[in-house]
């Protein structure tokens, strides 16, 4: 009983320390393949002014699959005109950067879980100057478009297992962030 006892803190510790990292290491999957679909719908789209909603659809899609859809664990999305080593060119936010923030609603009327809230009309506003319509599509001066997902993770076990925190607080700082770069689609045909 006294081996066990000495030895019980340890496994517990360990047990708990793999189911932390698995369901982090989940979180993080599950955002990067959001990033990585969203660029990829973006980059197809090209310049329509269509294209910030449906990147942000595709983001939404992916995200169902976290625990409450993604609600407090997303806290902002930069789409953003990339430089040649894939960071942001002007920063964000900056003069080539959108910044969308999840503002998740809930009820009747129309409904956008982003602000600003992209129109297909291109009336809902972008919150900053890299519009869809100014993403240069042209067979040899094709943009490389950026995808940050900013986002917090919680642990579970609280400070059972002694872990970061990744609280990601207001304004964003210690918050993990997942980059997709990739070249725009060419849209002359």
């Amino acid at each position: 009983m006294v081996e066990f006892a000495m030895v019980a803190v340890l496994l517990l510790m360990i047990l708990f320390g793999i189911v932390e990292f698995g369901l982090a290491f989940r979180d993080r999957l599950t955002i990067g393949n959001a990033s990585q679909s969203a660029a990829r719908v973006g980059t197809a789209v090209g310049n329509g002014p269509e294209a910030d909603q449906v990147m942000l659809e595709s983001l939404e899609q992916t995200l169902a699959n976290l625990p409450s859809g993604g609600v407090g664990v997303v806290r902002y999305v930069d789409f953003f005109q990339a430089d040649s080593n894939g960071n942001p060119d002007g920063g964000c936010p900056g003069p080539n950067c959108v910044r969308y923030t999840y503002v998740y609603q809930d009820g009747p009327g129309p409904l956008c879980d982003w602000n600003p809230c992209p129109g297909y009309d291109g009336s809902g506003g972008y919150g900053g100057a890299w519009t869809p319509t100014a993403r240069d599509v042209k067979v040899g001066s094709l943009d490389v478009m950026g995808v940050d997902v900013v986002f917090s993770h919680e642990w579970i076990t609280g400070g059972l297992v002694p872990l970061p925190d990744v609280a990601c607080t207001s304004p964003p700082s210690n918050c993990w962030v997942d980059r997709t770069t990739m070249r725009m689609e060419p849209q002359q045909f």
